[in-house]
């Protein structure tokens, strides 16, 4: 009896508890053994007991887990403002949808103001300069003039022509600083208007418009701001988050038994709390090297999110697919018996015996469970009359606990 009790379950629990019947039960051959129900012929028929064997099914070992959406990091960037002052307009909220080149705010910039009021006044004074020199020019080219005239006709002296061609060489040369300073003070000008948004066309000497846009460098979504209307902002903190969720994380959850299943490129598909029903695939791209505070270590997946739908901060299931197969005794929920924590079946071993033999279930399929331990395929299970077997081993175990 022994060698077919071993056989029929891998591991034996019971769980004392109380209950009764009217069914005829023979004596047990183990009277030690109180997962033993023995059943005479007649009761057995009464009980209209039916058994079929185990069947082993194949299956994906697939982990199932949890996960969180994060925001690419590779793809976060920072939007500062190019100059302190004070914000003047704020265009776009927390979560916009932006896009390259798109104004977001609007700061009153007095570094405009002091460039466009240098740029005048060193115009103006080259203009006047200019004007001077240009006098100046005229009146040399005259003397020039002048003396070649009275050097011809041997009245003046080689020396003075010379000095006045001299002078008028020099006044030229002066005249072109001036123009290539004003040629250079426009150009340097426009440029550093242009760090702020702004161009030297449209200024005049009358008005001075001293806001400066503050534009997005590149298009993504609004993650984080820091500035409202009428702040006064500076240089060095960052007062938009941006990030491009046309990727995102996926951080998800692994626990030490399963790490060792975990690889780089393995395909996972995500189902967002927020989204049910929806699934979205992605791979593995990293495994985190050491475990975080909760002993539990962390892998992540890349997840194409072309429609935006999925956001950061979104937590669901994540079912990683390892490509393993993994073969188990599969049995059917008419033979599945439970009592509070203990789950079991009753294996028929012949002759009116049944072995209740508790056992572990692991994946759902069709209309039962795949079986992890406790019982093991080819095994004679009992899949219909299987109430009448529990009430008797409840009545074995009660009357045990009352002795």
């Amino acid at each position: 009896m022994s060698t077919t009790l071993i056989s029929a379950c891998n591991s034996n629990t019971s769980t004392p508890t109380g209950g009764g019947s009217n069914v005829s039960v023979a004596k047990s051959a183990a009277p030690g053994n109180q997962d033993l129900i023995t059943l005479s012929p007649q009761a057995a028929a009464n009980a209209e007991i039916k058994s079929q064997p185990l069947k082993e099914m194949s299956y994906a070992s697939d982990i199932k887990t949890t996960g969180e959406l994060k925001a690419d990091e590779n793809h976060v960037f920072h939007i500062n403002s190019m100059v302190g002052g004070r914000v003047t307009e704020d265009k776009v909220n927390l979560g916009d949808l932006i896009h390259q080149g798109q104004t977001l705010a609007v700061v009153q910039n007095l570094e405009v103001t002091k460039l466009i009021g240098e740029y005048i006044h060193q115009k103006h004074s080259n203009e006047i300069l200019a004007s001077q020199l240009n006098s100046r020019l005229d009146l040399a080219n005259k003397n020039l003039e002048r003396l070649n005239k009275l050097a011809d006709e041997g009245i003046a002296p080689q020396k003075d022509v010379l000095t006045a061609r001299n002078a008028v060489d020099q006044l030229t040369i002066e005249l072109k600083g001036v123009k290539e300073h004003d040629i250079h003070l426009t150009s340097e000008t426009e440029a550093m208007l242009s760090a702020y948004g702004k161009h030297l066309r449209n200024y005049d000497s009358h008005k001075i418009d001293s806001d400066s846009p503050l534009t997005a460098p590149r298009a993504g979504i609004i993650i984080k701001k820091t500035i409202t209307l009428g702040d006064v902002v500076s240089t060095t903190e960052p007062l938009y988050v941006v990030a491009d969720l046309s990727d995102i994380w996926l951080d998800i959850t692994i626990y030490d038994k399963d790490l060792a299943q975990i690889k780089i490129g393995q395909a996972v598909t995500f189902v967002s709390d927020s989204l049910p029903g929806r699934k979205f695939d992605g791979k593995i791209s990293y495994i985190q090297p050491l475990a975080g505070d909760t002993r539990t270590f962390l892998a992540r997946a890349v997840l194409p999110n072309r429609g935006l739908l999925l956001k950061p901060g979104m937590f669901g299931n994540a079912t990683i697919h390892t490509n393993r197969k993994v073969t188990l005794p599969y049995v059917a929920d008419n033979a599945i018996q439970r009592y509070g924590k203990d789950v079991f079946v009753f294996a028929d071993l012949g002759g009116g015996k049944y072995q209740k033999c508790s056992i572990e279930l692991g994946e759902r399929l069709l209309d039962g469970h795949l079986v992890k331990s406790g019982i093991s395929s080819g095994t004679s299970v009992v899949n219909s009359g299987g109430l009448t077997l529990k009430a008797e081993f409840l009545r074995k175990i009660n009357g045990a606990s009352e002795d």
